[in-house]
């Protein structure tokens, strides 16, 4: 199993808005007990690269993770990445209740703080469930102490959506930051195009031109299991054979995507390749950026409203 990039001519213009990485580190372990670390061996030749490119970024890690690997949250933190917390088990918030959410996830933030010694001030929800069926997850996310969240999916969506929300970064009640999902029109569809299955699936070509479209700072979210052309088949639990066969394909081509999206080598003045941001590189840093906080919209989840 190995990661490589193609380093060849990649076509479409240069996008304006910065591309920040993140990647959402889940370990599989109960879905898949036998995993046997495949997700420990992709995400450290997918740092290999973002060093290579001298690239920083934002790692949402599952809390168990942090018990079960230490050493790969200190390798992420040696590499100059931000950890932020992705849960404790990746249990979506429609099956948590205030409590166990809280419970959980105070536990997954100090498990990823002692691992990465460093504070950990940001979330994201599992599969972006922070949804209006879910109304207590940001006070407690305050209550905790975080900064910033990115656990939202601002259109109707199969699995977990908030429709209404802003699209834009915003902050819950005045305070606490979110970055939601970015997404782009095409047709009657919006879809979240910068991670996962999208990415996968979408030309490149299109990628690059809606980058022009959505608000920044814009960012991809990518999972090991996304890299992992070798693993094959696998039926998702709660997912159906067809949706588990998408799911499973076209994993062999995303680093080379990801590759056009992120700065290039040193040296490498390839057409088409954007620059390197003057701009922050992680989460936690555009939240800790005054005036761009100051300068967001507050919303209120439906429940404040009523």
């Amino acid at each position: 199993m190995s990661l490589s990039t193609n380093d060849g001519h990649v076509s479409g213009g240069r996008p304006r808005a910065p591309v920040l990485f993140s990647l959402d580190l889940e370990d599989h372990l109960e879905q898949y007990p036998a995993d046997g670390g495949r997700y420990q061996d992709i995400t450290m030749r997918l740092l290999d690269v973002l060093e290579e490119r001298g690239v920083r970024g934002t790692v949402f890690t599952v809390g168990r993770v942090a018990e079960t690997a230490p050493w790969l949250i200190q390798e992420v933190t040696r590499r100059g990445h931000e950890v932020a917390c992705h849960s404790h088990k990746h249990v979506p918030l429609t099956r948590e209740t205030a409590e166990s959410f809280r419970e959980g996830t105070a536990r997954a933030r100090e498990a990823l703080q002692q691992a990465a010694g460093q504070p950990v001030v940001g979330y994201r929800a599992p599969v972006f469930s922070l949804t209006p069926a879910a109304p207590w997850a940001v006070p407690v996310l305050e209550e905790l102490g975080f900064a910033y969240s990115s656990s939202i999916m601002p259109v109707h969506h199969p699995l977990h959506g908030f429709p209404g929300a802003p699209r834009r970064p915003f902050r819950w009640h005045g305070r606490l930051v979110e970055f939601p999902c970015p997404v782009v029109r095409l047709g009657p569809l919006t879809l979240p195009f910068l991670g996962g299955i999208y990415l996968r699936y979408l030309p490149l070509a299109l990628v690059r031109r809606w980058l022009a479209h959505v608000p920044t700072p814009a960012w991809t979210y990518l999972h090991p299991y996304d890299f992992d052309g070798a693993e094959g088949y696998r039926r998702f639990p709660d997912r159906s054979m067809l949706l588990s066969l998408l799911l499973s394909a076209r994993r062999g081509g995303t680093l080379d995507k990801l590759a056009a999206l992120l700065p290039p080598r040193n040296g490498d003045t390839a057409a088409g390749r954007p620059a390197r941001p003057e701009q922050w590189e992680t989460f936690a840093e555009w939240a800790a950026d005054a005036g761009f906080v100051q300068g967001l919209p507050a919303f209120a989840p439906p429940a404040a409203t009523a």
